[in-house]
């Protein structure tokens, strides 16, 4: 076996690997223990991934539904009306060292991942995730926990990956789920993708429903 052989066996290796964590990262839900019944059930918002930089708020990447702007601007009603009634607003950041990986979900690279500056923030309910799915981030899982949350409402970007494998995610422990149509984005069709919502059991539901 010459060296060569070995260099170019190792590299087809480590390129498979990559491929293998790229695919889970992107594609594949987690799994997590069921919730238990609680006495005081609670809801939570969870905006997904509205930050600098990411195509649900950047112009040079438009999505085809809604306008950046008037998501915005959608999820910021829909935070203040979760304010007024109590319920939590929990905010999730995409964080990813590999560059591709940014640029393979939309977005583009930037010094510091924060929440986009026109969202409102009434908490410091802030999480980073490296994955589509927002229950990676373990310490998320344990916040909605010791919050007896039961119920969820999902906000932001990219409804066809971080919305919907979080959504997968959020079933798997046995949440009651809802995406809010009008307050995601996505450069998919949306219409397909919400055939695909209901056949996985997730509501759906407007803004104006709940304002």
């Amino acid at each position: 076996m010459t060296f060569l052989t070995v260099f170019f066996g190792i590299i087809l290796i480590s390129a498979a690997m990559a491929g293998l964590v790229m695919y889970r990262s992107m594609f594949v839900a987690t799994t997590g223990k069921k919730i238990l019944p609680y006495d005081k059930p609670r809801k939570a918002l969870l905006v997904l991934d509205l930050q600098e930089g990411y195509g649900g708020t950047n112009p040079r990447q438009p999505a085809t539904a809604p306008a950046a702007g008037g998501l915005l601007d959608t999820v910021n009603r829909l935070i203040g009306k979760a304010a007024e009634t109590g319920m939590e607003v929990v905010y999730v950041r995409q964080v990813f060292n590999n560059n591709l990986f940014v640029r393979m979900h939309g977005g583009r690279k930037v010094e510091k991942v924060i929440v986009d500056r026109r969202i409102v923030k009434i908490n410091d309910n802030d999480f980073e995730k490296n994955r589509t799915d927002a229950f990676s981030n373990r310490d998320l899982e344990r916040f909605l926990v010791e919050h007896q949350v039961d119920e969820l409402y999902l906000t932001g970007v990219d409804a066809a990956f971080c919305v919907y494998y979080t959504a997968l995610g959020a079933l798997s422990r046995g949440y009651k789920v809802t995406v809010v149509r009008d307050a995601v984005a996505t450069r998919s069709d949306m219409n397909t993708l919400i055939g695909r919502y209901k056949r996985k059991g997730i509501g759906i539901v407007t803004s104006r429903e709940l304002l």
